[in-house]
């Protein structure tokens, strides 16, 4: 759910070409794949399972109208959801922040300088934090919503700039090319200059803290999935920031059987690290408000909503998957 002005033509071009290729669609394939992604969801994934509006004939609203309604609402409030775990963000993106013995790390930058500014930099402050403290910024992927204020913590604070290899080329492509380069949406600031560059499997360590990268090709190429040890009352959980989730690239069958084939693969990655936490950049996919709400109603004893187990973890991945899967068959090959 990440767009910049292509998007909404691709959007657009998708929506004909759905129509054009009706004949070749799968109905059968489309009620299979849906009704597999409604199982996994249950009652609590039913954020993911929206991504399966794109396999049917009214997919949803639009990047615009999500954006709309979203900054309709009040401004979130930054908070603490776990020991070292902080909430910085907007109803529309999010970012974490990973407070280690050494510095803090950002998990995504936002839209634009003044959300960073705002939601970042002002929201560890209030948190207590010190973003002169911030010595890497983990850039989920090369889309505006995520990256657009990522220069302004550069400039101001001085990080590392971390986003996969593959992104950054295609970030670099995307500045060369008019479409992406002079139309950027208004509502993002200028993408950052290249820093440091990752591939599958790196690891970061500041301080105390160790976070692995895995790039999860589907949402872009190189979008990356950030996985780490969070406490909770100083018991250890294992998170996952899963950094890309909607089918915003067009009607490509390859690019959406790649996205499930991503997730079959780290649905058996994520049962390695044993993660039982899932974090989102959009609050949509990980209802992050509804969890922070009772995280402040909470009692001594009872436990930690975004701790969600292992098997929501798994079920999520499923629904992303099925989904895709969905809108392939909706498609035709």
């Amino acid at each position: 759910m990440n767009h910049q002005t292509a998007v909404f033509a691709t959007i657009t071009l998708a929506l004909s070409l759905s129509t054009a290729n009706a004949q070749k669609a799968d109905p059968a394939a489309v009620e299979q794949h849906i009704a597999a992604a409604t199982a996994a969801a249950k009652s609590d994934l039913l954020g993911p399972l929206a991504l399966c509006k794109t396999a049917t004939p009214t997919p949803g609203p639009s990047f615009m109208d999500n954006y709309r309604a979203a900054v309709k609402d009040p401004p979130l409030e930054p908070m603490q959801v776990m020991d070292e775990l902080y909430f910085l963000g907007t109803r529309w993106s999010t970012a974490w922040a990973l407070k280690t013995s050494a510095g803090l790390i950002i998990i995504d930058s936002l839209d634009n300088s003044d959300e960073a500014e705002s939601y970042i930099a002002g929201g560890l402050r209030k948190l207590g934090l010190n973003p002169a403290d911030i010595r890497y910024v983990i850039v989920s992927h090369a889309h505006g919503d995520h990256d657009g204020g990522a220069g302004y913590l550069k400039e101001k604070f001085n990080p590392r700039i971390v986003m996969s290899e593959i992104d950054w080329k295609a970030e670099e492509e995307a500045q060369r090319d008019p479409l992406f380069g002079t139309k950027r949406n208004p509502l993002f600031s200028a993408p950052p200059k290249r820093d440091m560059a990752v591939n599958d499997g790196d690891t970061i360590t500041l301080g105390n803290t160790t976070v692995k990268l895995y790039v999860i090709p589907g949402h872009t190429l190189g979008t990356l999935a950030t996985v780490f040890t969070a406490h909770d009352q100083g018991a250890a959980h294992r998170a996952v920031a899963w950094g890309g989730t909607a089918h915003n690239f067009g009607p490509l069958p390859d690019r959406l059987q790649l996205y499930y084939d991503t997730t079959a693969r780290y649905r058996e990655v994520m049962k390695t690290e044993n993660t039982d936490i899932f974090l989102s950049n959009h609050v949509g996919f990980d209802d992050a408000v509804k969890k922070m709400a009772l995280l402040r109603e909470r009692k001594a004893g009872e436990p930690n909503p975004f701790v969600v187990g292992q098997d929501a973890v798994q079920r999520f991945l499923t629904v992303l998957g099925e989904c895709a899967l969905a809108t392939k068959a909706s498609i035709g090959d």
